[in-house]
């Protein structure tokens, strides 16, 4: 401490100055460089946090050195989370990606899902996605019939005929007693009104409970009383039908049908009386208008003259009384002359055994066919009939 007149250096516990004498003003140290240093101090500490405060140009630049350092430590240290969770962004959509890749190639090889959806977007009445779907589901299980069946009811639903009827078949490819398919077809046929395409399918199937299903789109064909062939006679024919149905026929090559073809009756008799060639046609149509398939019978008249008549005996002597009797083919009438001269249909007609008249004859006999009338040529034999003398 100093004195304050003088400015001597005062002793510690004097209470007057040893140099001028005055009395000490006990007041505690104060030293005003030593107070502006540390007034210096104090702010240069609170300018972090008061940037209102003067400093020094040096101390300035060290504290904005300061705040670049922290505010970069402190931009790192704020990055650090937001990296993290982009990190973990990018590996969760990472992973949810070929998540969903892992699941649409499961569904694309699943035939249980495939169906699913196809029933799904069926039932909203997406019948392309529908038909998309159960196409790959039969891609995936080739021997299944039910997608089959699916999609084929999903053509129908569309009127596509012919893809349904494509599949249909198929099916029965792979199962030729599958019953439904050969209903669906039928179905097909009939309203388009294909009986020949019925009749075909028919044609090679042998089970008794699907041949049922062609009943009534079977038509059985005519029956012929005569067999075709070669007749030496004039023939009279006639139809029938087993089941009941009309029966149409032609003799001119003619389809028998309802336009061309003459309506028979049960009283009606097809007959030729000529020498010649013939071919009937005939055909059954049912009650649903289905034709059967066409019967055809040809016939051949070739007719011939009756052979000559037998005769017995056949000519010779007699010496007593003597019949003679005559035979030719059935259906045929005979005449005769004794006099040598050509009979006709004219002359007598034999009826029973002739008793040989006497003397020296010739019997000559015609043999004519009661339907062509036809004759044979005349046959003779001479009879010679004497009494002989008594004694």
């Amino acid at each position: 401490m100093n004195c304050e007149r003088c400015g001597a250096r005062l002793k510690e516990g004097c209470l007057y100055c040893s140099s001028c004498g005055k009395e000490v003003q006990i007041v505690p140290d104060y030293n005003v460089e030593e107070e502006y240093l540390s007034t210096i101090l104090k702010e240069s500490s609170a300018e972090s946090f008061d940037p209102g405060t003067d400093q020094t140009e040096e101390r300035k630049q060290e504290t904005k050195t300061e705040k670049k350092k922290k505010k970069k430590k402190k931009k790192r240290t704020e990055l650090i989370p937001v990296v993290a969770v982009c990190v973990l962004l990018a590996a969760g959509i990472t992973a949810g990606v070929s998540y969903k890749l892992y699941i649409d190639d499961r569904n694309a090889n699943s035939y249980e899902y495939q169906v699913a959806m196809a029933e799904q977007v069926w039932s909203d009445q997406n019948f392309e996605d529908a038909v998309q779907y159960y196409q790959s589901a039969i891609a995936l299980k080739p021997g299944d019939l039910a997608a089959r069946f699916a999609l084929a009811d999903i053509y129908m639903t569309k009127k596509d005929e012919k893809s349904a009827l494509n599949l249909y078949q198929e099916i029965l490819e792979m199962d030729d007693a599958n019953k439904t398919a050969y209903q669906k077809i039928i179905a097909i046929y009939e309203s388009r009104k294909d009986y020949e395409s019925i009749k075909e399918l028919s044609s090679n199937v042998m089970d008794l409970e699907i041949l049922e299903l062609f009943r009534d789109y079977i038509v059985t064909e005519p029956v012929f009383s005569l067999e075709a062939g070669i007749y030496d006679d004039y023939i009279t024919i006639t139809l029938y039908s087993e089941d009941g149905d009309d029966i149409f026929y032609t003799t001119d090559g003619k389809a028998p049908d309802s336009e061309h073809g003459i309506l028979y009756r049960e009283e009606d008799e097809i007959s030729f009386e000529e020498a010649g060639d013939y071919v009937i046609k005939a055909v059954c149509r049912n009650e649903q208008g289905i034709y059967s398939d066409i019967e055809t019978a040809e016939y051949t008249i070739d007719l011939k003259a009756p052979e000559h008549a037998k005769i017995s005996p056949n000519g010779g002597r007699f010496e007593e009384e003597t019949f003679v009797t005559i035979t030719a083919e059935a259906g045929c009438s005979i005449y005769y002359t004794w006099d040598g001269s050509d009979p006709t249909t004219a002359s007598a007609r034999y009826t029973q055994a002739l008793l040989v008249p006497e003397g020296n004859h010739i019997l000559s006999v015609l043999v004519v066919n009661n339907k062509t009338k036809l004759e044979s040529g005349v046959y003779r034999a001479n009879f010679i009939y004497y009494q002989s003398m008594p004694g």
